[in-house]
């Protein structure tokens, strides 16, 4: 009786562990997940307040007063890269640097411009090949905007 107790400890420590391994060894760390270049493809209004739920598609006017202390606004595309920078691609073609970091388990994207200025992000979603970010604003006390980019490469 004794011996059986003993092997059947023995046989749960080693399947515990073994699976223990195999979920950790097979799961993206968000660090490496968002590494990448991304495309950003729509800004909408996510919601206005708790109890209601808005898709508004924001235009070019608007977004440039949502994001007048952002530099972010001005970008299409977003490379982070493995060393922590970001390489923000204007639709001009000019290029702006910056750096990232994940923080809160990769709840919590923010970027530090060379400048000094910091912007932060919180990470609704980041799949295989999307990237969902929120961030409030008060313009025009709609709320929340929500940020969605695809994944390129």
């Amino acid at each position: 009786m004794k011996r059986k107790l003993v092997i059947s400890a023995c046989i749960a420590v080693i399947t515990l562990t073994s699976f223990g391994y195999y979920v950790f060894s097979h799961s993206a760390y968000p660090e490496v997940a968002i590494v990448g270049e991304w495309k950003e493809v729509s800004w909408v209004y996510d919601r206005n307040n708790v109890d209601e739920k808005v898709k508004q598609e924001i235009g070019t006017d608007e977004r440039v007063d949502i994001a007048n202390h952002l530099v972010i606004h001005e970008f299409e595309n977003w490379t982070f890269r493995r060393n922590y920078s970001i390489k923000l691609h204007e639709l001009n073609g000019k290029e702006h640097w910056a750096k990232w970091r994940l923080k809160d388990r990769g709840r919590i994207l923010t970027l530090l411009n060379a400048d000094g200025t910091t912007e932060v992000y919180s990470v609704e979603s980041l799949k295989k090949n999307e990237l969902v970010l929120h961030f409030d604003t008060d313009v025009h006390a709609r709320g929340i905007v929500k940020i969605t980019l695809k994944k390129i490469n």
